[in-house]
């Protein structure tokens, strides 16, 4: 995946070709043991729209039988300067079963002293040779995926290119099939990151489904074991798969926005909950609240995902940005002065409510919504103020909880301050109150980028390239994510008075309550939810005793309050007892997070916890081992 926003910007390209109409085509279709053609794209890519190219309706397929070869694709002439990147986009296909056998596939250029770039010590952005041979072998390219392949060239600077060709090299035995899109030459500005936090990118790994997985990769902008997650997503009447790259686009090939949304996923297997949702929209009148009808198209370029907030500018001129705290956050929006100004509410299913106050011009309501898998999900409650009036509003009959406020398009701006609560609609408002207040949309986006930056900062790395510090910080980002805090301040910011909904049930029935308080008995301390232990115990736990061993201490304590309330750790804690996996992996965490040094729980009381998984035959199969 291109890392969008990763850097400057670039200069714009000596050469660059989608294939599209006006673009420029291949010089020759066929030589030398291959051929190219245009075509509508891969028929059956594994997490992408189908029958498209990367970035368009057309992609370049290539084809070669037996030892492949080599083709000119185009001619130019192009002076190398310092920041002279070749970039381009691949597909390789599986072949008769044979998933490598069209990833031996490469870019080359010829110099004009005569030699290919593939001949010299070059690497791409994977830190592979060029040459098919080296990018086959280099694992890099998956079957039926696309990928973005770069290559500086600015050690060759004052060089000039005088061709782009391509190079195949089928496996054994097999023909090689595939597709090329977005070449390019042109300048590639370096990074101009100065913080950890700048690097982070929440979109990587968003090019996957349920068939093809990166992991759990939603797009979340929140503060670290932030209450909350804010995300975009492409799909609002789903729980699992919240936002995909590409694979949703609409028949011109970009992608489209449904909703911004507040999410608890802990990942898409286990499926989120306690979800709601906002638009904007510039219709007259009453918007349409139909999801395909409202989403709104945008390019990933125009597209900044990172940890601390969330900017999209759609195609339409609104641009919407997220900043988080804790257990709110600030939405600002920006409107063209030639349409109106609307907020569609909405959320994923009919499980919840939502009243829209004229009188104070605020929003309330409450959210049941919840997976199958979201054992002791409490009730969720929302509360929301505007920065301005809003001059109409209404609820929109979908069969769930949807509404809209108009403003004035006049003033271009709309600010939204939100938050959430467990326990009641009051709460939501001293959340909101406590962590926000009146600061500007740029005080909270700074606060939280500061603590990001806290916790990434933690790790440094000499001599990494752009793209590998993005791996590295965006990987943390996904580290410090999870789990989750589920408590409250009760009280006040001088006086704390820690309280908690608790969650630690292995029911498959939300606890329910009203429109304002919440049915799930409120305890005392602080708990932590979104784990499991499964995947874990011996990969993220070690690396919270060693880089946040205080914070080790605190969520280990947050999950002993489970085995305090409800007599049990969970084995997946999405929020309570999910009946999934089977060893009790949260005793070897905390064991070894003891050993290690990390204090700030009971240790006498996580031994009690283990032991009792160990010796105790449980009640049913959504605790201890099985």
């Amino acid at each position: 995946m291109l890392l969008a926003g990763a850097s400057a910007g670039a200069a714009e390209p000596r050469f660059s070709t989608s294939f599209e109409s006006g673009d420029p085509v291949p010089a020759a279709l066929a030589g030398n043991g291959l051929r190219v053609s245009l075509g509508d794209g891969p028929e059956r890519p594994y997490a992408a729209k189908p029958r498209v190219g990367y970035s368009g309706t057309r992609a370049l397929r290539y084809l070669a039988d037996g030892t492949g070869g080599r083709l000119q694709l185009f001619p130019v002439d192009i002076v190398i300067g310092a920041d002279t990147t070749l970039s381009w986009k691949v597909l390789p296909e599986i072949v008769e079963g044979n998933t490598g056998a069209s990833t031996g596939v490469s870019l080359d250029l010829v110099l004009d002293d005569g030699r290919r770039i593939s001949s010299l010590a070059l690497r791409d952005n994977h830190g592979v040779p060029l040459g098919a041979a080296a990018q086959g072998h280099s694992k890099t390219l998956y079957p039926q995926q696309w990928a973005h392949k770069a290559v500086r060239l600015g050690e060759l600077k004052g060089r000039r290119i005088k061709a782009i060709e391509l190079e195949l090299q089928p496996a054994a035995g097999t023909g090689a099939i595939g597709w090329l899109d977005d070449i390019a030459i042109g300048g590639q500005a370096r990074s101009v990151a100065t913080r950890p936090s700048d690097y982070v990118l929440t979109t990587r790994g968003t090019q996957a489904n349920g068939t093809f997985s990166r992991g759990n990769n939603i797009p979340a902008t929140a503060m670290p074991h932030g209450f909350n997650f804010w995300t975009p997503v492409t799909d609002a009447g789903t729980l699992g798969w919240l936002y995909r790259w590409s694979e949703q686009n609409g028949a011109d090939n970009r992608p489209r926005l449904q909703a911004l949304s507040l999410s608890h996923q802990p990942s898409p297997w286990m499926g989120d909950r306690q979800t709601f949702q906002v638009m904007p929209s510039s219709a007259q009148g009453r918007p349409d609240a139909d999801r395909a009808r409202r989403a709104l198209p945008f390019s990933h370029d125009r597209e900044l995902a990172r940890a601390h907030t969330y900017r999209v500018d759609f195609d339409n001129g609104i641009r919407a940005e997220i900043a988080p705290s804790e257990r709110a956050a600030v939405f600002r929006f920006r409107f063209p002065r030639d349409g109106d100004a609307n907020l569609v509410f909405d959320n994923v299913d009919q499980r919840g409510g939502l009243t829209l106050d004229a009188a104070t011009q605020t929003l309330r309501g409450y959210t049941d919504t919840r997976s199958g898998l979201s054992n002791g999900s409490a009730r969720m409650f929302v509360f929301a103020r505007f920065d301005q009036r809003w001059r109409d509003s209404g609820l929109i009959e979908t069969g769930r909880p949807t509404g809209y406020v108009k403003f004035s398009a006049d003033n271009g701006e709309v600010r939204m301050r939100i938050a959430t609560s467990l326990m009641s609609v009051e709460q939501a408002r001293r959340n909101l109150d406590q962590e926000i207040g009146d600061a500007g949309f740029d005080t909270v986006r700074e606060r939280a980028q500061v603590a990001w930056d806290s916790e990434l900062g933690r790790v440094r790395v000499e001599g990494a390239s752009d793209d590998q510090l993005a791996t590295i910080y965006s990987n943390l980002y996904r580290l410090f994510l999870y789990p989750n805090v589920a408590h409250e301040n009760a009280g006040s910011a001088k006086q704390p008075d820690w309280r908690h909904a608790d969650q630690s049930s292995w029911s498959e029935k939300n606890s329910g309550g009203d429109a304002l308080r919440t049915a799930t008995p409120v305890r005392a301390g602080k708990t932590y939810v979104n784990n499991g232990f499964w995947d874990t115990f011996r990969t993220t736990w070690p690396a919270y005793a060693l880089f946040a061993p205080q914070r080790a201490g605190e969520m280990i304590d947050g999950f002993l309050q489970q085995y305090r309330e409800g007599g049990w750790v969970a084995r997946w804690s999405s929020p309570g007892y999910a009946d999934l996996m089977v060893g009790t992996s949260s005793d070897v965490a905390f064991a070894d997070a003891w050993l290690k040094g990390v204090r700030g729980f009971d240790a006498h009381q996580a031994y009690e916890a283990a032991l009792k998984n160990a010796t105790a035959v449980p009640p049913v199969s959504n605790v201890g081992r099985k």
